[in-house]
């Protein structure tokens, strides 16, 4: 009877996964026309829904790898992406525009101005009316 102790194992296995792990890591990127296209997506639908799941399949990845993949091209995730693209279009409609704050909060894709003011206080630290007074002053 072969018997193979676990001290032997560990010999045989381990620099074969040594060898795989830098190439896997190489292939978690996107390619530079997916992340083109992720982006192209997720600004021409601020002020609708969006799943990530849509922007990964228009990228033909799923959705884990593409979030992955994503996150290491640019250091944010998707989300964290969209909901800046977001905000830079809220502060630039804030300091060019008349409009409500109501209704810049539907056209970048906020489901209200309650939910806007509180991410916006969040990220940017003052509240959208107090940021675009400031601005103004």
């Amino acid at each position: 009877m072969n018997t193979v102790s676990s001290s032997s194992l560990h010999r045989v296995t381990l620099p074969a996964l040594v060898m795989i792990e830098p190439q896997a890591l190489e292939r978690v990127a996107l390619s530079p026309w997916q992340e083109r296209r992720a982006k192209e997506i997720m600004a021409s639908h601020m002020g609708r829904g969006l799943s990530i799941a849509r922007i990964a399949s228009e990228c033909s990845l799923s959705r884990s790898h593409f979030s992955r993949a994503f996150k290491k091209n640019t250091g944010v995730s998707p989300r964290d992406w969209f909901l800046r693209i977001r905000l830079e279009k809220a502060k630039r409609l804030l300091t060019e525009s008349d409009l409500s704050i109501s209704r810049i909060s539907l056209d970048c894709g906020f489901a209200d101005q309650s939910h806007f003011t509180r991410v916006f206080t969040r990220i940017i630290g003052s509240t959208p009316f107090s940021w675009r007074r400031a601005l103004l002053a």
